[in-house]
């Protein structure tokens, strides 16, 4: 996998601060794709973030790619089911796809369908040669710290990205999705808007308990390492929406 390197002409950073990154970004590498996301997130003052892979099929194009992306990761279900089919189909993902540097965004001052109110942003842009490029969406409160962020901390954002989009596209494989039968499909689908297990069972006509069995054949057949990382995948091969 090639990665175009960014090269900013950051100053010089203490060993404890260098420390510190390598702390970080070890325990990024150690964490699965939604915790790695979570735990940027956190470190820098954000409080979710999504990870698409844009893929090639974007590349050069004024328009988004049709169909779902090849990878959508969220730092939790919540942010998955408010941003991940807005930032999906977004000028964010197109302004991506070209971008070498982190720059701030906010819904009001770009196309993210179906996202009403205010929300703010920093985008990350991955340009991988090899598997196309890659978003890193961290979503916070202060435009101004955003901004300042992107302009301060460029390198070391898009060094973190990069190590996620490696990890994930290592991570998240093809989903086999003709493996799943008609009823774990169902439980996905109730997983995908936020039901619970015992509202999904109630609503099929069978125990919690048989829910968590097909969610768990559901993981273990895409290749997930979780409910949510599972639904992730499901959504990025267009097997199931993130609206009821």
């Amino acid at each position: 996998m090639s990665i175009a390197a960014l090269s900013l002409g950051r100053p010089a950073v203490s060993d404890a601060g260098s420390d510190s990154r390598n702390l970080a970004s070890e325990r990024r590498a150690a964490a699965g794709p939604d915790q790695g996301l979570r735990a940027l997130a956190h470190e820098h003052g954000f409080y979710s973030a999504l990870y698409l892979h844009i893929g090639h099929a974007a590349c050069g194009r004024a328009a988004a790619p049709e169909g779902p992306p090849s990878r959508l990761v969220a730092s939790s279900p919540i942010a998955l089911r408010q941003y991940g089919e807005a930032l999906t189909g977004s000028s964010i993902a197109r302004r991506a796809a070209g971008s070498h540097r982190p720059f701030a965004w906010t819904n009001t001052d770009e196309d993210m369908p179906g996202l009403s109110g205010r929300h703010v942003g920093l985008a990350i842009p991955v340009q991988d040669h090899a598997a196309g490029p890659g978003l890193v969406a961290l979503i916070g409160q202060d435009l101004d710290r955003v901004r300042r962020l992107a302009r301060e901390e460029a390198a070391a954002l898009a060094f973190a990205a990069a190590e996620l989009h490696q990890s994930i596209l290592a991570s998240v494989r093809p989903a086999a999705t003709a493996a799943l039968t008609a009823r774990e499909i169902e439980c996905l689908r109730f997983a995908a808007v936020g039901r619970t297990v015992a509202d999904t069972g109630q609503a099929l006509g069978i125990t919690s308990r048989t829910v968590e069995f097909h969610l768990k054949n559901v993981a273990e057949k895409l290749d997930a390492t979780n409910k949510v990382h599972a639904v992730a995948i499901a959504v990025s091969q267009g097997l199931v929406s993130l609206r009821g």
